[in-house]
């Protein structure tokens, strides 16, 4: 089962539709992809497997999230024209962590937009609980729960450096990104990240 972590399988839907754009920072378009449909999936495709083989690392890093793991970044359009940047990670990852990876994704986007500026909304945070039971014809398994904590920015991008409620785009991703490489999150934070996503998941 280890491979359906591999490269080749990493870009899901979510984060292809992210890079398909017709044009602007307008032109991202919208997610099809539900992530409860991507556990459906998974949990279809890994009938009879030991799903321990998917238990996820400890603390969320700087990557896309993919069909098979949420644990990432993703991009999506809202209906104003803003995009939403969110991030997920494992249970012991803090909000003030993901909230770093949002960030960073959001200025990288800019970037790649060719924007001066972006105005992130305050963060959301949110924490999604797995399924316990997948069924089958005859039986219902046991597997381990893919729960998450995610946080969700909104975004609009500029062109104006002098507005005072924006960001500058330029070099904002790359300190971001090694501020999140180098940092080191304490056992007793993730352990207690990982208690709070356990007592809203009533594990």
């Amino acid at each position: 089962m280890r491979g359906i972590w591999g490269e080749g399988l990493f870009m899901s839907t979510r984060v292809r539709n992210e890079r398909r754009h017709s044009g602007g920072i307008g032109g991202v378009r919208r997610s099809g992809t539900i992530l409860a449909a991507a556990f459906a999936t998974l949990s279809l495709t890994a009938c009879g497997a030991d799903l321990s083989d998917f238990s996820t690392a400890s603390i969320a890093t700087y990557q896309p999230a993919s069909f098979f793991s949420p644990n990432g970044y993703a991009v999506t359009a809202n209906a104003d024209g803003s995009l939403r940047v969110t991030a997920s990670g494992p249970p012991g990852t803090p909000a003030s962590r993901l909230e770093k990876i949002a960030l960073a994704r959001a200025a990288e986007y800019g970037e790649e937009q060719h924007a001066k500026t972006f105005r992130p909304s305050a963060p959301q945070t949110s924490m999604t609980c797995g399924r316990t039971k997948i069924s089958t014809k005859t039986e219902q398994i046991n597997v381990r729960p893919l729960d998450y904590r995610t946080v969700a920015i909104d975004v609009t991008y500029g062109s104006d450096p002098s507005d005072p409620a924006a960001r500058a785009i330029h070099g904002t991703a790359a300190a971001l990104k090694a501020e999140i490489a180098s940092e080191s999150v304490p056992p007793d934070v993730q352990a207690a990240a990982t208690q709070e996503v356990a007592e809203h998941c009533g594990r």
